[in-house]
């Protein structure tokens, strides 16, 4: 494919070579790399080629401009590299921005691309040597920053697998240019000028070739011919190239080296040394000044979390407060509804009194007018009558109404010689009422289940008649119950599954089609217990169940029985977190139990995620130890979804760590510190850089890991782990 002036070239998942076929220029991309040209102009006297790379990674080997009136020159975020020599590498760090740039052979001289932009300076040049890298911070002076040796390690875990073996490739070429390099400074030595030939490109105390004897040059010289063994022998060990792959790869390049010295043997790798031909006392400064700044970026960072735990506590007490008053609202309306229901019993047992007194003197009146006879056979009736409604398992009869009173004159009674008889009455039904077993939970641990089996007793009543059951759930706290799942059974068969509805749950013996209601119960087939019902509420609080017992044909009617039962969700652990001063990626945890037992053995599940909203992806092979009382009891380790179990040993129960005693849970609880160690990069022993958050659960252990009890509510932790160099 053939590129032209102002074209932009983009790699996603593979790599690419442009060549530059009139010069025999090559720059390798690595993937994710975008690169556009500015210019790309040829002639027999000048060529000129202009490249900026927007992203990604770019090796570049560039034919010898030292005694060419070519320019090659390649743009990054707010930098400019003029290019003297061949071999360089750059890399733009994805998540900051700054670009790195590596001198393999040659020179590369770096200037601000707004030559204003510099406290007004014309030019701010600063000018890398082979063997030298710097970082970019765009918008700052270049000849503010401070070349240093390259960092082989370092370098090769940045660099793409394509970029390493270019570098390998191309060290016939390297060790060439590098070696002339050594000769014409020998030469200036003898000469006895200390400085390169070409002034402009001095970089002053930050010249590597600023040497004074041969000694310092035959230090620099033996460097700079171990420097693409080194890179080939790193990139084996950290995995970056398969041992399939680089072994012949390096056995291809040695057949271009004729001398036996410069050929890459990876059993026999001299150590390349940054610090040779730097100054001391320059190295040392920055060394002091880089220091400085994590100590300064370790401050803004505790600053940062000790506000967010601030901003936390805020909220966590906004929260309980709002609870309190919300509880303490409900307590004043359950209080007056109490007194409002104390009162209404009162008048009805007042009512109830008074018309009891009242037909008892009617009575009274009544027999006062009846002869000793009629009495007699009055009473005898009575009694008569009362003992067949008790056989029918009707109810005691209220007594008699006061028959016709006498006329207002003065005349004499004459009461009925035959006092009326009651007919016979239907069978009435006794009271149904509702049956738990066991006793209805009215309290649950926070992450357990809700059960509870339900039937109904109906003694004489029609065992024929056709119902329904509806449960109903409500929170008292005003917790949204919408999205709670629900199960219920019928004897051992599973009937229905679904979500919670503030219209409640009507409950069949069997399941409906397409979410109409299913056929309905028998009374008689409600005796004992049948059914169980199951759910698990979300959140701490307290909650009402309303049971029903609904006639089928009136399911939207008035009940035939219903049943108020309240419910308390409470946590059986609270946990405090705090940062560790001092540390980035530790925590305290002050424990308090609640409903736990003294033979409880906890752990903790983690689940770690690097990045923030949609973005976040699970964190596999960070580390994450406990320690209580200065010693480590637990620890685990992220798998590739991001899943670590810190389980402590059987020995450590809740009793032994102070969270409870024989009396309950101890008011102090106990305190754990929770260590992370972040995941390296390709196994290294650097940390990958990032925001993190680990959701954290206190699980009760069973014997079996596949089956860990949740205790308590998730609580999150944030941690940073910052960019090294």
């Amino acid at each position: 494919m053939l590129l032209h002036e102002g074209d932009t070239l983009v790699t996603e998942s593979g790599s690419a070579v442009l060549a530059i076929q009139d010069e025999g220029d090559e720059i390798t991309l690595a993937p994710n790399s975008e690169i556009r040209i500015k210019v790309l102009t040829g002639g027999a006297v000048q060529s000129t080629t202009k490249l900026e790379l927007m992203s990604g990674q770019a090796y570049t080997s560039v034919h010898d401009l030292r005694e060419s009136r070519d320019v090659f020159e390649m743009d990054v975020p707010g930098q400019k590299l003029e290019v003297k020599g061949t071999q360089f590498f750059v890399i733009i760090n994805p998540l900051t921005g700054i670009p790195d740039i590596a001198a393999g052979a040659g020179v590369v001289k770096i200037s601000g691309t707004n030559p204003q932009s510099f406290a007004g300076k014309a030019e701010s040049p600063v000018t890398l040597y082979p063997a030298q890298q710097i970082s970019l911070t765009p918008g700052v002076d270049p000849s503010l920053q401070t070349p240093t040796g390259v960092d082989i390690s370092d370098f090769v875990q940045q660099a793409s697998p394509e970029i390493l073996k270019a570098i390998i490739q191309n060290k016939a070429q390297i060790d060439r240019e590098n070696q002339e390099l050594i000769e014409q400074q020998k030469k200036q030595l003898e000469q006895g000028k200390p400085k390169p030939s070409d002034t402009s490109q001095s970089n002053g105390s930050n010249d590597p070739f600023l040497v004074n004897q041969l000694e310092d040059l035959q230090k620099i010289q033996q460097n700079l011919n171990v420097l693409v063994g080194n890179v080939a022998k790193e990139a084996s060990s950290q995995g970056k190239i398969e041992k399939s792959k680089l072994d012949p790869l390096i056995e291809q390049v040695n057949r271009g080296i004729d001398d036996p010295n410069g050929k890459i043997d990876l059993g026999n790798v001299r150590p390349f040394d940054p610090t040779v031909g730097l100054d001391p006392q320059l190295e040392a400064k920055r060394k002091e000044q880089e220091k400085a700044q994590q100590e300064l970026l370790k401050k803004l960072q505790e600053q940062v979390q000790q506000q967010k735990q601030q901003i936390k506590e805020t909220l966590q007490q906004q929260q309980i407060q709002e609870i309190l008053m919300q509880q303490q609202m409900q307590q004043q309306l359950q209080a007056i509804l109490d007194k409002i229901l104390k009162t209404l019993a009162e008048m009805q047992q007042a009512n109830q009194r008074a018309v009891e007194q009242k037909a008892k003197q009617a009575q009274e009146q009544y027999m006062q007018q009846l002869g000793a006879e009629e009495k007699k056979r009055f009473e005898e009736d009575a009694q008569r009558r009362d003992q067949e409604r008790i056989q029918m398992g009707g109810q005691q009869p209220p007594p008699p109404a006061q028959p016709n009173s006498p006329g207002s004159g003065g005349g004499s009674v004459t009461p009925p010689v035959n006092p009326p008889v009651d007919p016979p009455v239907d069978q009435e039904p006794t009271e149904i009422k509702a049956v738990f077993n066991p006793d209805f939970p009215e309290q649950v641990p926070l992450n357990a289940s809700h059960t509870f089996s339900l039937g109904f007793s109906s003694g004489q009543s029609d065992q024929d008649t056709k119902v329904k059951v509806r449960v109903t759930y409500s929170s008292i706290t005003g917790i949204n119950l919408s999205e709670t799942d629900y199960t219920y059974g019928y004897g051992k068969k599973v009937i229905k599954e679904g979500q919670l509805s503030p219209d409640g749950i009507v409950l069949t013996k069997e399941a409906g089609p397409d979410g109409e209601e299913g056929e309905a119960f028998t009374l008689g087939e409600l005796n004992g217990t049948p059914i169980t019902f199951r759910t698990r509420l979300p959140e701490v609080g307290d909650y009402r169940v309303r049971v029903e017992l609904l006639k089928d044909e009136e399911a939207a009617g008035d009940p035939l029985v219903t049943v108020t039962k309240e419910v308390h969700v409470f946590d059986e652990l609270s946990t405090e977190v705090n940062p560790v001063e001092g540390t980035d990626l530790n925590r305290t945890l002050r424990v308090k139990a609640g409903g736990i037992t003294p033979e409880t053995v906890l752990g903790l599940q983690i689940d770690l995620r690097r990045g923030s909203g949609e973005e976040s992806e699970a964190a596999p092979g960070a580390q994450f130890i406990l320690w209580h009382n200065g010693e480590e009891v637990a620890i685990g380790e992220t798998n590739s979804d991001g899943i670590a179990d810190v389980l402590l040993p059987p020995d450590l129960a809740a009793i032994n760590l102070g969270l409870v005693n024989e009396d309950g849970p101890t008011m102090e609880g106990t305190e754990f510190t929770l260590q992370m160690i972040a995941p390296t990069m390709d196994g290294g022993m650097v940390p990958v850089p990032g925001e993190y958050a680990a959701k954290i659960q206190w699980m009760r252990q069973t014997g079996n890991i596949e089956n860990l009890i949740p205790l308590g509510q998730v609580f999150i932790t944030h941690y940073i782990v910052p960019l090294t160099s």
